[in-house]
């Protein structure tokens, strides 16, 4: 939701500007807005923005206007500014291209994404310090319910990137000599993830009343022989996506299959559940086996990211009963079931390593 001042037209008036904003992603994301212009026209975008880095958006779009009687265009929004995902000040302006030219305006508003309703989903795909996703590349427009349609796309785009996380994995556990079963569940979790993303991208598009199109990824290995980095390295990944992230998932879909009451989103709540559980439980093997590959050093580097916690973000009220209609939880019960699977993973990690 934003609110602030627009001027354009005739005389350049200046104007409340007010509206809603549906955001579909996370980096890269579509959106479709509604805002009013004071109470004498309105205007419907629908368009594509992207983060630019940490604290900086731009986006564009096509715009169509009404205004005050026999007043009808269209044309073009651009836009940016500073901010995150979860607010800042907009900076945009509308081109019209097509009806009356009196429909251009320039706006600037701060504005708040206030919810963000998604699941802890698939293993990361990882590229430096950084976690990718895919970008969405096209929406068509129609009907949406935001807070299902975003939490959905969002899980989408999480498990289609684990697809290539997966199957890189399994890449560099064959180059580092890893036991055949790991390679092999490596690539079953990579079938069990585009299962994950169909089933996921069916839910978000079925409450945006609209179609998704996004970008494919690849990942290739990172090393191709055995060291100790290579080692530490998928040992911490291990840890943090798998036992933790999956490990996270794999508890709320349990849990949100347990008061779900939407038939297509237990369907996919229920496959996605023993599929995390089992993806988590690779993480462990994994992590045994580079810790005794790898000897003290890796065993070193694995008590010490243990002992870190993820920090907490802040969220904005939901709706609990529409949620848990939905199979979905809460922030707060998201937080409560990372903390548990924390604690958890954490005394089995100690129990592990204890005696190392």
């Amino acid at each position: 939701m934003h609110l602030g001042i627009a001027f354009g037209g005739p005389g350049l008036p200046v104007k409340l500007n007010y509206g809603l904003t549906g955001r579909f992603g996370q980096d890269t994301a579509a959106f479709v807005r509604l805002e009013g212009f004071g109470i004498s026209a309105l205007q419907m975008t629908a368009g594509v923005t992207q983060m630019l880095s940490t604290s900086g958006f731009g986006e564009a779009g096509a715009t169509a206007a009404l205004g005050r009687p026999g007043l009808l265009g269209g044309g073009l929004r651009l836009g940016g500014g500073p901010g995150d995902r979860g607010g800042g000040l907009l900076l945009g302006g509308t081109i019209p291209i097509v009806g009356d030219a009196a429909l251009w305006n320039l706006q600037i508003s701060p504005f708040v994404y206030p919810a963000e309703v998604c699941l802890p989903s698939g293993r990361a795909l990882r590229f430096g310090d950084g976690v990718a996703l895919p970008p969405v590349l096209a929406i068509e427009c129609a009907r949406a319910d935001a807070a299902l349609a975003s939490a959905w796309l969002d899980d989408a785009r999480a498990e289609l990137a684990s697809v290539p996380a997966f199957l890189r994995l399994a890449g560099e556990l064959s180059a580092l000599g890893a036991p055949t079963q790991l390679r092999d569940a490596a690539r079953a979790a990579a079938d069990d993830e585009r299962h994950h993303a169909r089933a996921a991208f069916s839910m978000a598009s079925r409450w945006a009343g609209t179609a998704f199109a996004v970008a494919p990824l690849d990942a290739q290995p990172r090393f191709d022989r055995p060291s100790p980095s290579a080692l530490t390295q998928l040992a911490i990944e291990a840890w943090q996506d798998g036992c933790l992230g999956e490990g996270a998932a794999a508890l709320c879909a349990r849990r949100g299959l347990a008061r779900v009451r939407d038939e297509q989103a237990a369907s996919a709540l229920s496959r996605i559940a023993p599929d995390e559980e089992r993806h988590a439980e690779l993480s462990w093997g994994i992590l045994e086996w580079c810790a005794g590959a790898g000897g003290s050093s890796v065993r070193d580097a694995i008590a010490e990211v243990g002992r870190r916690s993820a920090p907490e973000q802040e969220h904005s009220p939901e709706d609990e009963d529409w949620l848990s209609w939905n199979g979905r939880l809460t922030a707060a019960e998201r937080r409560a079931a990372r903390a548990q699977i924390e604690e958890q993973a954490t005394a089995r990690l100690n129990r592990r390593f204890s005696g190392a």
